[in-house]
């Protein structure tokens, strides 16, 4: 049951793209409250992509308008249902999510169009209060600003429930890898402070 909902949550976040341009909010409330969704500075939360259906959310951010310190990315994040962070050892390594998304259903649920083959995962590794994973996806990218190949995807728990945020940047100006870890542990930490 953990699984589905950890498989779930990966997925919805692979398949979205930027449509709109970024408001400037960088905190959102999702779920009645349950959990609060930050951006990292220099971020903002497209108001328009936010998704709430069955006890789940999704939620779109960009690089805030007239931002040009920072480099333009495609953050996501998703809120699973209550009770599906329950079990999942983030901070101790995650040995168990960490085979999952090695395996052929794990590399599927990283995929943009669910196929194993597109995805290698480079690495897994824990931080405070999250798992950490870098991989690379070589399937085709929606939208008006194609994704690079390489992303970054963090799971961890608040509450009793699983986000899961990802980190892309844009083929026509990709991150590199020290960039997408250095701002996927910033959006973290966002989350992190949000819901303390």
């Amino acid at each position: 049951m953990r699984l589905r909902f950890l498989v779930l949550s990966t997925v919805l976040a692979g398949c979205v793209a930027p449509t709109t341009p970024a408001t400037l909010a960088t905190r959102q409330p999702v779920l009645a409250g349950a959990v609060t969704l930050a951006a990292p500075q220099g971020y903002c939360i497209e108001s328009r992509s936010r998704l709430e259906k069955d006890d789940s959310a999704l939620l779109l951010i960009g690089r805030c308008a007239g931002e040009t310190a920072r480099s333009p990315a495609v953050l996501t994040a998703t809120v699973g249902q209550t009770g599906s962070a329950q079990g999942i050892d983030v901070e101790g390594g995650g040995a168990e999510i960490a085979a999952f998304f090695r395996s052929d259903r794990g590399r599927m649920a990283l995929s943009r169009r669910g196929r194993a083959a597109d995805v290698t995962v480079h690495q897994i590794s824990g931080i405070k209060g999250a798992l950490l994973l870098r991989f690379s996806d070589r399937g085709p990218t929606r939208g008006k600003a194609p994704l690079q190949v390489d992303g970054w995807r963090a799971l961890m728990p608040v509450g009793d429930r699983l986000v899961t945020l990802t980190v892309t940047g844009l083929q026509s100006g990709p991150l590199t890898a020290e960039a997408g870890r250095a701002l996927i542990g910033e959006y973290v930490d966002a989350v992190r402070l949000a819901n303390r």
